[in-house]
Formats: C-alpha cells, structure tokens, sequence
C-alpha cells in the first residue's frame, strides 16, 4: 500500500519520496485535512493559501 504525504514547504500531497512542485525532500506522512484545487485563479481558498497550480493539498502539516 502507498504512503501518501505531505510536502511542510508547499503542502503538495504526494506518494513520491520528493515534492513534484518544490522538490524538496521534506515531506511528512502526519498531515490533515485535504483539498483538491482545480482552478486556483478562481479559487478563494487557493488565494488563501497562496496556491497557483492544480491539485491536492493537505491543509495541515505537522
């Protein structure tokens, strides 16, 4: 079974060893809450979260 986690720098949820967005390697398997952005220019939350791509995102990330 794949792990999915969360990336602390850009909250990108993933099931890689390294962030797809920011490529960096700090990423945690203890997060909660998702949301799924699908268009971030007309997003509220997307705007609140400073997100620019489309996505899953883990809106904590411990």
């Amino acid at each position: 079974m794949t792990t999915e986690k969360a990336c602390h720098e850009c909250h990108t949820i993933t099931t890689e060893t390294l962030c797809p967005k920011c490529k960096k390697a700090t990423l945690s398997d203890d997060f909660s809450g998702v949301v799924t952005i699908i268009d971030p220019e007309g997003s509220e939350i997307a705007k609140v979260m400073e997100i620019t791509q489309k996505g899953r995102y883990a809106l904590r990330v411990r």
